[in-house]
């Protein structure tokens, strides 16, 4: 009898899930055919209210503030699972801006699926792809020879977080950025043997500064087209600011993993590396952005490649309570052919990406591919107002995708090559790419509810509230426009985005206070590097490779600090170079 009164109080606890996403789904649907919603014929004109709080920029802000507050309490004090704090955040999101900014239900929900769109395409198509690359070099048995082939350059963990953790990060970035780098590296250093939390405070540490180039440019790509500023010029400022943070970003690397006496034993390589990334990326990035992040992440990495051929740690350094492996003359050594085919499908995803993005190729696949949908209810409709643009205009809604370039299409594609040169089977290849769907399925619903909160504060003006208070500071403007560009970065997950979220308010602010429009929007750029590791979507993406959700909190108190630290490092140097250089 007992036993049957268990089997029966197990379904209702079975149907919470589906029951509060069908929840969910219905409240959209509804809310689409409300006015200005995606299926509504009404349009519905609404003008943005930077300060709706009796007409108070301060307090405005720290309402518009409700979601950012939520989900770093959610998170990192009360340690909830990522995907409910996000779906919390959500709600208060829509909460504030429906009865705080007055926004039109339709209009509310609408820019809320927008955001949820892109969530879905490219960022969960980038990282099932990339997850699902790694995954498939494991189950080949492929990936202990990645392993082993490490060995031979060193088996010292302080080096394999200078080469795979910070140079091979880099590497990824400048060629398949929307946490690919992330997702990647962390279950490399997973394999390697790194504790679970430490690959990952690794790989989203490293992703930080080189983030301010991401692919191609594209960051700074994107700021220049939103402040009409010269993209060199652009370049070049945030080429004397990031690089100069990355010099030390591998120094704090090694004391994270090692401590103060295991970077002593190795700083003359580590000054190496940081110096030989920030010197290649400071010259190159007066010539334009396009290369900065690939060729001082090459620098890094050859420059630890040819110290080690001369000199070596006189200890090797392990993790606690990991042992040395015995040297043994009769183990085989592993062929050449057989280290190029288990590093295959990295080595393709970087032919591949390469390949396409660096050649005419790209703008062929782009002109075929690309979807443009002008979003319905939403486009044009809702206005901005000075000073976040300098005159009146529509706020432009219009979901664009080049489907066969985007990061996930090349890592998918370099991964359907792979399945071939690491010898699997196309059914168990299609096995092992659903599995690995069915594990991001809770990131996945986070991921889609963060960026539903991002699009959601956008057009309900809630982000550029906080962005004009940041920006009213007078005398430590370079600090506040860092921190503008940390918290856009932090919300929208790239730097990318960041830009063209703050890149004209930054302008435009910077402006009222006489100050030149590049450093403005250069130290904007600079500054949202800094997010990058504690960027929701990267905490998921993070914890969603290890396999591990629910340590997203965990993981955000380890790198919030040092990304805090080294964001007010960038602030002075801004300041010293306004106000003395």
């Amino acid at each position: 009898m007992q036993q049957s009164r268990k089997e029966v109080q197990r379904p209702p606890r079975n149907w919470v899930r589906p029951a509060v996403t069908a929840g969910f789904l219905l409240v959209f649907f509804i809310t689409a055919w409300l006015p200005g919603g995606f299926f509504s014929h009404d349009i519905v004109e609404w003008v943005q209210n930077y300060a709706p709080v009796g007409g108070n920029l301060y307090f405005s802000a720290l309402l518009a503030g409700i979601p950012i507050f939520t989900m770093f309490l959610l998170l990192g004090g009360l340690k909830k699972p990522a995907h409910v704090a996000a779906i919390i955040s959500l709600a208060a999101t829509l909460l504030v801006a429906i009865t705080v900014w007055k926004m039109p239900v339709g209009l509310a929900f609408n820019s809320t699926m927008l955001g949820m769109l892109v969530a879905v395409f490219p960022i969960l198509w980038t990282l099932s792809s990339a997850v699902w690359i790694f995954n498939m070099t494991v189950e080949s048995g492929y990936f202990e020879v990645v392993k082993n082939s490490l060995g031979y350059v060193s088996k010292d963990r302080r080096i394999q977080t200078l080469l795979v953790g910070f140079g091979f990060t880099t590497l990824l970035e400048g060629i398949a950025a929307f946490g690919a780098p992330i997702a990647i590296v962390t279950a490399m250093l997973l394999g390697f043997g790194f504790p679970p939390l430490t690959a990952a405070t690794v790989a989203l540490l490293a992703d930080t500064t080189p983030s301010v180039w991401g692919t191609q440019g594209m960051p700074v790509v994107v700021l220049s087209s939103v402040t009409d500023l010269n993209i060199n010029e652009l370049s070049a400022m945030s080429g004397m600011q990031a690089p100069v943070l990355t010099a030390f970003f591998p120094v704090a690397l090694v004391i994270l993993i090692a401590g103060w006496k295991g970077f002593k034993e190795i700083w003359p390589l580590t000054i190496a590396v940081g110096f030989s990334y920030a010197i290649v990326g400071i010259l190159i990035s007066k010539s334009g952005p396009y290369i900065v992040g690939i060729a001082a992440s090459l620098a890094s990495i050859l420059t630890i490649l040819f110290v080690l051929r001369f000199w070596r740690p006189k200890s090797t350094w392990l993790f606690p309570g990991e042992k040395l492996p015995a040297e043994n003359s009769s183990e085989k050594r592993l062929s050449v052919w057989e280290i190029i085919r288990a590093w295959s499908p990295y080595l393709l995803l970087i032919g591949v990406i390469g390949l396409v993005t660096g050649t005419p190729l790209k703008k062929w696949l782009t002109a075929i591919s690309t979807v443009n949908i002008e979003w319905p209810g939403l486009h044009n409709v809702v206005w901005k107002l000075a000073p976040v643009v300098p005159h009146s205009e529509p706020y432009a809604a219009v979901y664009s995708q080049p489907v066969l370039v985007v990061g996930g299409s090349l890592v998918f594609l370099a991964g359907i090559i792979s399945v071939f040169v690491l010898g699997i089977k196309p059914a168990k290849a299609a096995q092992i790419y659903i599995s690995t769907l069915k594990k991001l399925l809770l990131p996945g619903v986070t991921i889609v509810s963060i960026l539903g909160v991002a699009y959601l504060m956008n057009y309900a003006a809630m982000t550029y509230t906080i962005g004009l208070a940041f920006a009213a500071t007078g005398f430590l403007f370079p600090v506040a426009v860092a921190l503008m560009g940390m918290l856009g970065c932090t919300l929208a997950g790239s730097v990318a985005a960041s830009n063209a979220l703050f890149g004209n308010l930054s302008v435009v602010s910077g402006a009222q206070l006489g100050i030149d429009p590049v450093f403005s929007a250069g130290t904007l750029a600079s500054g949202g590097t800094m997010g990058k590791a504690i960027a929701f979507q990267d905490l998921v993406i993070a914890s969603a490779t290890l396999n591990k959700p629910g340590i997203e909190g965990e993981l955000l108190r380890r790198v919030f600090g040092i990304s805090l630290i080294f964001v007010l490092l960038l602030g002075a140097l801004a300041m010293l170079q306004l106000h003395v250089f």
